[in-house]
């Protein structure tokens, strides 16, 4: 007879279901904690990723107010690039952009194709930008923010200065996507008095905070990707870098230099160095793995400790069984396989009740969807967890599977 560990790996989970459900319930609380301290270490990076680049070295952020004095600031010698996130229309400049016979304010940001690769909000449906290119059939593509008025593939004009017949603009626009409701987003005209570090530069976009009292509608949020050109607007938000090589005292000169050539711009502040964003930034980073870690290593402890006593009581219950197994043709070493594949099923069973745990938890509202998710980082936890809980189901079948005798163990009683 052919013992494969696979096949008799299962006929054990089977039989020793009661004992088994018991494990499946420790692994998938196990993993539901694992989901949860990954997850919030990722939230963190989440927000940094993307704007990492800009904020290496010195330099500054602060908002630029229109594209002139941009390319002002990308001229100056001691500059060594500009990064803008591009704002138009709504009620942050006086390129009002409107919607319908309401007049529904409507702000746009026009995020470049990096950033719009680099990160994606969590949506209520539709895709994210990254599957579009810009425009398709005269339409630019957007994602909404939240509003059940709206739906995907909805398309619609916009007014831009609808009451100056000079500037006066009207553009098509097609939904492919609409965010969550209170989904982050980065605000390119958010002032720089309230940024901190990276994650202050997002905010949370909740329809019920957009309401406009005058018309009675909700203002709405458009995300195009790269259409600066066809939409203008201003960079708004913006990383100045330095070229590196500055002492200390000679970027203490460049920050003088810079206020002195735009202290007519009233809306330019260059008081705010990225190097503090990024201090902070790694501040609020590390302080987040501080407080997960410990929670990390007390599961990886519990998983080795649980694994270690179940299997030494799961290899005693069915050492008869294992006896049978070697009388049969099978080596020790494929009776331990089989205990491993037994808790492999569990692991697997373990695993799909953790998800459906966190669905129904996501759409009760116990969790958030926006700050717990099942990602890369996730998934490459969870299975560190289930390789640990296999080798460490082989120590104790081979400690006690070793030194038995096949005679001894079908003496033994299950």
């Amino acid at each position: 007879m052919k013992i494969t560990a696979p096949k008799y790996g299962f006929k054990e989970f089977k039989r020793n279901i009661l004992f088994n459900l018991f494990i499946i319930a420790q692994l998938t609380a196990v993993f539901i904690l694992m989901i949860y301290s990954i997850s919030s270490v990722s939230y963190v990076y989440k927000f940094y990723d993307p704007i990492k680049d800009y904020i290496k070295g010195n330099g500054i952020c602060t908002e630029l107010t229109n594209y002139n004095v941009e390319k002002q600031v990308k001229a100056l010698d001691y500059v060594d690039s500009v990064y803008s996130f591009n704002v138009c229309g709504g009620d942050v400049n006086d390129n009002n952009a409107y919607y319908n016979e309401n007049y529904t304010n409507v702000n746009v940001n026009c995020y470049d194709n990096k950033f719009i690769n680099d990160y994606k909000p969590f949506l209520e449906r539709g895709e994210w930008l990254d599957k579009y290119e810009t425009q398709t059939d005269g339409y630019i593509n957007t994602v909404v923010s939240y509003n059940p008025t709206y739906d995907i593939g909805d398309t619609c004009t916009l007014v831009f200065d609808p009451d100056n017949p000079e500037n006066k603009l009207e553009l098509k626009f097609r939904i492919v996507g609409m965010l969550c409701d209170g989904a982050k987003v980065l605000t390119p005209y958010e002032l720089t008095s309230k940024v901190t570090d990276v994650q202050s530069l997002y905010r949370n976009y909740y329809m019920e905070d957009h309401y406009n009292q005058y018309n009675h509608t909700y203002d709405l949020l458009f995300i195009t990707k790269d259409a600066t050109d066809i939409v203008g607007g201003y960079p708004g938000m913006s990383f100045v870098k330095f070229k590196d090589g500055y002492s200390q005292d000679e970027l203490e000169k460049i920050y003088a230099d810079l206020g002195d050539k735009f202290e007519d711009d009233v809306d330019l502040v260059w008081n705010l160095k990225t190097e503090r964003i990024r201090e902070k930034s790694y501040k609020t980073i590390n302080e987040q793995k501080m407080m997960m870690m410990p929670l990390i290593v007390g599961i990886v402890i519990l998983i080795i400790v649980s694994v270690f006593s179940m299997s030494a009581i799961s290899s005693n219950k069915q050492l008869k069984n294992y006896g049978i197994y070697t009388v049969s043709g099978a080596t020790r070493k494929r009776c331990i396989f089989i205990q491993m594949w037994n808790v492999f099923y569990s692991c697997v069973l373990s695993v799909v009740l953790a998800y459906v745990v966190f669905k129904l938890m996501t759409v009760g509202g116990i969790i958030s969807s926006s700050i717990v998710s099942i990602g890369k980082n996730e998934l490459l936890a969870c299975g560190a967890i289930i390789v640990i809980a296999i080798i460490a189901s082989a120590v104790m079948p081979a400690i006690i599977i070793g030194r038995a005798q096949a005679k001894e163990m079908l003496k033994e009683e299950e």
